[in-house]
């Protein structure tokens, strides 16, 4: 059976599906029926919907990297709600073309640009936690991870299962695996991470079970075999 477009998938984080390109879109409380979200997706009225059964209103937006599938709704919950919208700017070529992107994968969207404020060196206080940026180059040139109290919103830099490689303009292989290895013994492993694509698992069951992602990084004999 296949699971529900949205699930809670830790306390105060809500997953919404998107189906008409497959991404994970993020829903995280702050308190008080705030919340922000992470890379708004392609199916903005599924997660209008749950922000409305939540409750919730997003007051800031943060979009891992340029990608339409981490992008593709933000203008429009930027205009709802007012929310603030944060991408780095090494990914804001990337960004503008994704409607080029979206007819050449014959996805049926048509995405209006958000106005968008710079993430590098960003942090603020969200509720009982700090939100920091940390650059992570090397899917596109701009992409970030997001770390959040026990949470690592990590896009399409670190996935559970599997490596996040792409032929895409802008992504290159080397500055990914320079990327990954500079955080592998930096990151706690009890850390949630929150990915683009895929399942969510903690940073030490990545980094013992993750095995092409081992492989990549030259570190398979670290896993689990």
């Amino acid at each position: 059976m296949a699971e529900p477009p949205v699930s809670q998938v830790a306390p105060r984080v809500w997953r919404v599906g998107n189906l008409t390109h497959p991404s994970n879109t993020y829903i995280c409380a702050t308190g008080e029926g705030a919340c922000f979200l992470v890379d708004p997706g392609t199916d903005l009225e599924v997660i209008d919907r749950a922000l409305a059964d939540l409750g919730l209103e997003p007051k800031h937006i943060f979009c891992t990297h340029g990608h339409f599938d981490h992008a593709a709704s933000a203008a429009f919950f930027q205009g709802k709600y007012g929310a603030s919208c944060r991408l780095h700017g090494a990914d804001l070529k990337t960004l503008r073309a994704s409607n080029f992107l979206m007819m050449a994968f014959k996805v049926p969207f048509t995405m209006k640009q958000p106005r968008v404020e710079e993430a590098e060196g960003f942090s603020v206080r969200l509720g009982e936690d700090e939100f920091r940026v940390i650059p992570a180059p090397g899917h596109t040139p701009g992409s970030c991870l997001f770390h959040y109290g026990l949470y690592l919103f990590s896009g399409d830099t670190l996935y559970a299962h599997g490596v996040g490689l792409s032929k895409l303009p802008g992504t290159d292989h080397g500055r990914l695996k320079a990327t990954l290895l500079s955080m592998w013994d930096q990151l706690p492993e009890a850390v949630l991470v929150l990915p683009g694509h895929g399942d969510c698992a903690t940073f030490g069951a990545i980094r013992r079970g993750n095995r092409p992602l081992l492989e990549f990084l030259g570190l398979a004999d670290q896993g689990e075999g």
